[in-house]
Parts: C-alpha cells; structure tokens; sequence
C-alpha cells in the first residue's frame, strides 16, 4: 500500500507562514493499493487537493472512490463540497462512517444546505452512496479489508484497519486514552499492524481530558503496546508551528519505535 498525507492538521485549517513544512490543512489521507485502488480516510479540507490532484491527471477515469469518514466533526467532512471529482456524474463516490442518531446521508446533508452552501449534497453530479458502519464492522470495501472500532471521543467516531497487499495500516485519529481502566480499542485493533497513523494533538503541558483527542507520548503508549512497525503522529493542534513540530521529531527520533511527525505530501509505503 501506498499513503499520501493531504492534511495533516486538527480542528481547524491554518493557514500561514508558521505551518507552510507540516501542512494547515485538515484530515484526509489517500491510500493506494498495488491495483491503484483509491481509498480515502476522512474529508478535511485537504480532500480539495487531493480532488484537484486527480482532476489533473493523479488517476485513472471514471473515478471510483471509497471514503471513509473517522467521525463528522467540521475538521473531517469540510473538504466534501469542494471535491471536485464529486462534480462529475462519472464518479461514483462511497461514503461510510459511523452510525449517529439520524441517517449519515442526511447529517452530511446539513452542511451543504441553503443557506450554508450553494450546492445540496443531492443535486452533486456524481453517483454517492452513503452508509454507516457499526463498531467491530469487518467488509471488504473495494480491494480492501476495513475492520472498525469504536473511539473515545464526544461524538461517535470511529478507528479504521485497512489490509491490503500483505500489509496492514491502522488510521486512528480523535480518540483519546478510555478513563475508568477501560481497555483502549485502538491496540487490540492496531496489534501488530505495519503502520498505525494516531491521534497526537497534545502535548502533556496542554492537553484537555475529555476533548477526545490524545497526546505524543500516550499515542506512542498505544504503538508500543500494540507492537505496530511504524507510527505516524497525526492531527497537529492548530497551535502547533513548524518549530515546534520539528523539535516534537527530534524529541520522539532514536528510539526503538520509528515515530515520524506527518507533513502534507509526505509520501509512504507500508
């Protein structure tokens, strides 16, 4: 498999002189397998590069794209209205996320409508399909095995493991550490995966219990117990310069795990 990071920043886009290296936009990362299969995890406003990026020639037509969303938080969904292949009625574009207490189709539907913007989700050109997926989901979605797990977080959200190629990559972003002793989904599900791409908004001198969103050193708590190849530290804090992520590296670097802090555009084969 094949990862590119297209947004790789948490909350909120930032934009601007002090994130140009690491990247303001928010969640989306493409995923390819060796057929060039196209898996997207989550639809942050980097979504609208990577569409721009397959308009201009970054794949095969008609476009065929499975998406998976972590959760519907603005950060993980605003990239959907300005996708471009979703304005091409060749595209045939699969929605999955995790169940809430109404349809997902119609939540994704809210953002889209007047007077918030121009273009209802339902008058998109392209074929959609929407769909919910429970915890402990197992189906094969396109070439790729897709196993969920349910996230602590203060909407429903949910950890993703793809399998694909002999390979295996865990994308678990918004979660944070389970209180009262219970058990963290995120190791049992991530437990001897290739690559794990983890939630690391936080460092332990500004983290915020309950947030659902986890800090550096308990992401890599969960690698480690987990036994994962590689970790990924995913979801900046908007706060979080340039700077500050290149000391994050160099305090995280030379130990047994090989950590590395995502960058938009960073490419990496799993």
């Amino acid at each position: 498999m094949k990862v590119r990071f297209w947004g790789t920043r948490g909350s909120i886009p930032t934009p601007g002189a002090s994130t140009v290296r690491y990247g303001g936009n928010t969640a989306c990362v493409e995923v390819r397998d060796s057929t060039g299969s196209l898996l997207i995890l989550d639809a942050g406003t980097g979504l609208r590069e990577l569409g721009a990026s397959l308009m201009n020639g970054g794949g095969p037509r008609p476009f065929s794209v499975d998406l998976l969303l972590s959760h519907l938080h603005w950060d993980h969904i605003q990239g959907i209205p300005f996708f471009r292949p979703a304005y091409d009625p060749k595209t045939s574009l699969r929605i999955k996320g995790p169940k809430q207490s109404r349809t997902m189709r119609e939540l994704l539907g809210l953002g889209m409508d007047d007077p918030f913007f121009p273009v209802d989700l339902d008058e998109l050109p392209a074929r959609i399909e929407v769909a919910e997926l429970d915890d402990g989901s197992d189906e094969q979605i396109g070439q790729y095995r897709v196993r969920a797990a349910s996230l602590f977080h203060p909407s429903p959200a949910l950890a993703y493991r793809l399998e694909a190629d002999d390979r295996s990559l865990v994308y678990a972003t918004d979660t944070e550490d389970p209180f009262s002793g219970r058990p963290n989904p995120v190791i049992a599900l991530a437990t001897g995966a290739d690559l794990l791409i983890h939630d690391a908004q936080y460092l332990e001198t500004d983290f915020k219990p309950t947030w659902g969103h986890s800090t550096i050193a308990s992401a890599i708590d969960v690698a480690t117990k987990a036994k994962v190849k590689k970790l990924v530290l995913y979801h900046h804090d908007p706060d979080r310069t340039d700077e500050a992520l290149d000391q994050i590296a160099k305090d995280v670097g030379g130990g047994p795990l090989e950590i590395v802090v995502a960058r938009e555009k960073m490419e990496l084969t799993v």
